[in-house]
Order: C-alpha cells, then sequence, then structure tokens
C-alpha cells in the first residue's frame, strides 16, 4: 500500500474548490490534497507531473466538460479513480459518469459524510490494485528467481560431477563461445549477515547478488552463477587479462563493505582455461582459499594453476602438544590457557597473520589434546564445541573460536556451577528458545552466555533432561523443519537447507542422512506424493 495517495479536485467556481479543500483534514486519511484546478484542460497539463490517484470533478465546466475530461482520464490515465460532482440529478449525465470509469455521482452540495463514503470507496479500490499488483510482482519475482536458481544449478553441475543425472536434462554450456575463460570464486563468510538481509530467502539472495556482480563485471561474455552446494560461493567466469582481474576483485570489494557484510574472500585464477575445466580449477581455487589471512577483512588470494605444495607453518607443534598436556595432566587448566592463548598465539592469530589453514589445523590439534585428556567428561560435549569452532572458522570469527578453546579447557577441568533449583526452568526456557530459532547460529557457550548458565553445567544438565545434547536437539529441529519444507515441491532442496541454517548443501545431506538413514532427495521421493 502507497505512504500517501494523491487527490485532485476540478472545478471552475471557487467557492466549490474551497469547500472541498476544507471539508476534510485530508492527512488524516494519509491523502495528500493537491491544489484543486480550474478546469479540464489545467487537470491534463497537470496529471503527468502531479500523478494524482483521485480526480473529484465538476460536470460543468467550461472548454473541456466533466464527462469529455472522464472520457480523456479513461482513455490515456485508467488507473486514476474518479468521482463526478454536478448541481444536477441527470440520469443521463448520472449513466455517463458511469460509462466513463466514475465509480460516483455526488450531488451538490456534497456532505462530508458523502465525501467520505465516496473516498472510501476510492481507497478499497486503490488499496485493492496494489495488494493484487504486489501478488503479481512477488509471482513475477518468483518466477525470475527460480529460473535464476535453475540456471545455477546447470552450472553447479559442472563442478560437482552431477552433469549428467538420470531422468533430467541439462543444458550444457557451450564451451566454444566460453572457451579460455579466466575464474573468480567470490565467498562470503558471515552467512548470518546474509540470513537477515535477505529475511532467509536464498533464491533472492541468490539473485541480487548475482545482478550485483555482473554490475561490476560489466562483461557481455561473462557467465555469473551460485554453486548451489554451498550458497555462498558465486563463480565468475570471463575473458580477462590478469590486471583486470585484479581490477575487478578490488572493485567487488568495496562493493561489499565488510561492515555491512563481513569478510569476502576473492580467490583469482589467472591462467585461462576451458569451462570443461571448470571443475578442476575450482578444486584448486578451494585448495588456495585457504591461505587467505584468518580475519574479519576482505582478502583476494591468486591461485596461478601451480601443482606445487602450499606452504603452511605448523602451529601445533609438538612443543605445544607436549607443554599442553603436561598442564593438563597436572591440572593446571590456567596454565593451559596461557600456552594455547599467548606462548602458541591463537588470541593474536589475525594480528600476526595466521592463515585459516593453520587456525583450523591448530584448534583441531589442541581440542583433540583437550578431549584425549579428558577421561571423565561426555565426548558429547566435545562434539558441541567442535561444532562451534567450526562455525568460527566458516565466518573467520576470532572470537567465537578462542571463548570455545576455553569452554574446552573448561569441561576437562570438570568443574560445575553450583545446584540449584531453577536449572530445570532454565533448562526448559533454552530448549523453549531453541525450537523458535533452531535455523539461526546456536552454539553451548552463547545460549550459557544468554541465559546466565556455566556451559559445562548446562551441557550436563540438558543430556540429563532430554537424553540428547544441545548441539543434537538444534539439529533435530532443523530436520524436522525441513522434512515439512519438503512436503512442497516447489521447495528446492538447497533452499530448505539454507532456510533451516546450512550454507553448505552437502553439509546439510550428511546430516540429514545421518539422522533419518537416507539423502535428502530419496526421502522426498519416498514420502512426498
Amino acid at each position: 500500500m502507497k505512504a500517501k495517495y494523491r487527490v485532485l479536485a476540478a472545478d471552475d467556481e471557487l467557492w466549490s474548490r474551497e469547500n472541498i479543500r476544507r471539508m476534510l483534514p485530508w492527512e488524516d486519511y494519509s491523502i495528500e490534497f493537491l491544489e484543486p484546478a480550474c478546469d479540464g484542460e489545467e487537470v491534463l497539463e497537470r496529471i503527468p507531473k502531479e500523478k494524482p490517484d483521485i480526480l473529484i470533478t465538476d460536470i460543468n465546466m467550461p472548454f473541456l466538460s466533466g464527462l469529455e475530461l472522464l472520457d480523456r482520464i479513461k482513455e490515456e490515465y485508467p488507473d486514476i479513480i474518479t468521482l463526478a460532482v454536478s448541481g444536477y440529478d441527470d440520469f443521463q449525465k448520472v449513466k455517463g459518469v458511469f460509462m466513463s470509469g466514475g465509480i460516483d455521482y455526488l450531488l451538490k452540495p456534497v456532505s462530508r459524510e458523502q465525501l467520505v463514503d465516496s473516498l472510501s470507496k476510492a481507497l478499497k479500490t486503490l488499496e485493492e490494485r496494489e495488494t493484487e499488483k504486489a501478488v503479481k510482482e512477488d509471482s513475477r519475482l518468483r518466477e525470475t528467481y527460480v529460473s535464476s536458481f535453475l540456471e545455477d544449478d546447470e552450472f553447479s553441475s559442472l563442478l560437482n560431477g552431477k552433469l549428467f543425472r538420470p531422468g533430467k536434462e541439462f543444458h550444457v554450456p557451450s564451451t566454444k563461445v566460453f572457451s579460455e575463460m579466466s575464474t573468480i570464486l567470490v565467498k562470503f563468510h558471515d552467512v548470518e549477515i546474509l540470513k537477515q538481509s535477505y529475511e532467509k530467502d536464498v533464491l533472492r539472495m541468490s539473485y541480487d547478488l548475482k545482478e550485483k556482480l555482473r554490475k561490476i563485471v560489466g562483461n557481455e561474455r561473462t557467465i555469473v552463477f551460485n554453486y548451489t552446494d554451498k550458497v555462498n560461493e558465486f563463480v565468475i567466469e570471463l575473458n580477462a587479462t590478469p590486471t583486470r582481474l585484479h581490477f575487478i576483485a578490488d572493485r567487488i570489494l568495496e562493493a561489499f563493505p565488510v561492515e555491512k557484510q563481513g569478510p569476502i574472500t576473492i580467490v583469482l585464477h589467472d591462467k585461462a582455461t576451458s569451462l570443461d575445466d571448470i571443475a578442476a580449477v575450482y578444486r584448486e581455487m578451494i585448495a588456495n582459499l585457504v591461505t587467505r589471512p584468518f580475519g574479519r577483512d576482505h582478502s583476494t588470494v591468486v591461485c596461478t594453476g601451480s601443482r606445487k605444495a602450499l606452504a603452511f607453518n605448523d602451529r601445533y607443534t609438538s612443543r605445544i602438544e607436549s607443554l599442553l598436556n603436561d598442564s593438563l595432566g597436572k591440572g593446571d587448566i590456567g596454565r593451559a590457557k596461557t600456552i594455547l592463548m599467548e606462548t602458541a598465539g591463537l588470541e593474536k592469530c589475525d594480528e600476526q597473520k595466521w592463515s585459516l589453514f593453520e587456525v583450523t589445523q591448530f584448534t583441531t590439534g589442541a581440542l583433540n589434546t583437550i578431549a584425549d585428556s579428558d577421561k571423565n567428561s561426555d565426548e558429547r560435549a566435545y562434539e558441541e564445541v567442535q561444532d562451534a569452532i567450526n562455525y568460527g572458522l566458516r565466518s573467520l570469527n576470532k572470537e567465537i573460536i578462542t571463548d570455545n578453546m576455553e569452554l574446552a579447557l573448561s569441561i576437562a577441568q570438570g568443574e560445575s556451577a553450583n545446584e540449584n533449583n531453577s536449572i530445570s526452568s532454565q533448562v526448559e526456557n533454552i530448549r523453549d528458545y531453541i525450537e523458535t530459532h533452531y535455523m539461526e547460529h546456536l552454539s553451548l557457550s552463547g545460549l550459557a552466555e544468554q541465559f546466565f548458565v556455566e556451559p559445562t553445567y548446562l551441557s550436563r544438565k540438558f543430556s540429563q533432561k532430554y537424553n540428547e545434547t544441545i548441539t543434537t536437539y538444534i539439529t533435530r529441529c532443523r530436520m524436522d523443519r525441513a522434512k515439512k519444507l519438503m512436503e512442497d515441491e516447489k521447495n528446492k532442496l538447497e533452499a530448505i537447507s539454507f532456510e533451516v541454517g546450512y550454507d553448505d548443501y552437502n553439509y546439510f545431506s550428511r546430516v540429514f542422512r545421518r539422522l533419518e538413514g537416507i539423502s535428502p532427495s530419496e526421502y522426498r521421493k519416498k514420502n512426498v506424493k
């Protein structure tokens, strides 16, 4: 619905024009009352510029009569709602008004009640039109988004080897037209920001981001597609020199500020190849992506196609492992934390320019050491920590990683909060919260902080009360919602994955298979008629 509609009145008599002007507090009806016109010719002159939604016109006017004006309005501006006013109760004129598209015929002197009633009809008609227009536009956009997504599916099939699937036909892009292409991979790391920006509508998000990337590249002979298995990755195939590739990368990063879009990694493959080789090119680019510096900044990585092994520093050295094991064996958790955060330098991994791979390798090694040293704790608690750390790695968020490494040490220490009578109700509140926020990023440490409960204590009490971990319960809520969404065949599986909280469709599929015993596509075939 428009915020404000515009009304234009036309009458050759001053007193009639002013009477209409003063009759209603137009602003209270969200109506802008335009300066009245003196005759029909003035109305036609002003319509293109002032664009009124409703016209109130006298029938008996010089030069161009009211009926003639209504005929012109019907022919040239059919969206304008028209009301006619006259001092004569003339059947032929009444008939003429309605034949010319007018919705009401008012006799002078027009009363306030009559005018309000007629305007109500006019406003209702306008609102119904706006609603119908919005529905049609939404339907048109939805068809556009779906069509775009299907195109993505075809190109994505080149990346994951599913081009020829039984029972499905795919349009194979012409490799002759797109021969000797360079490749740009654009990865948006903070999926939560994308979800919030597009209200979890993966189709609209994909379409909008592709359109922005196409405008930035500005080349007709360009392919831009969203990898459907990983909805935060976009691939650009184009014919460009290495210098131009870097120029385009800089423009993309400028167009998506970190504070609005979160960190982005752009991988440039400056060795021109055929589209037939895109799967191999993509694998090389993903292998090089992990060399980007860890942190909440944009980064550009150049993949030259060389087969030389990538060089990384071993941040989780045998010395660090030995020191950590010694501290854990003595129960000195404070020293263990110092070793991880200060001696090894995890708390400054962004300042020291650790690569994404190095942070991943370090946290995996350290968490395994901590879990192996704990002979009494439930392994499921460490699974929850690993899940949270993995999210921190994907989103390049150091605070999430360091907080959860400290949580792992707390679990190993075996300390818990004092027993209290309110924990049972708190656990129930947390379970209720998960049921309505399961599609968001939720973690044990985050929920514990939000509900003022010590994390290890919460983990144990939740498992005792519901016989499953918090992570398992979140996953089950997501999968139950996914199965419900699968009942509508219009919902693409990749879009469902994104809506219930997964940016990587392959990971969603693995989790679904683990819980249900079959893949999402098999489940849909078997259970959805």
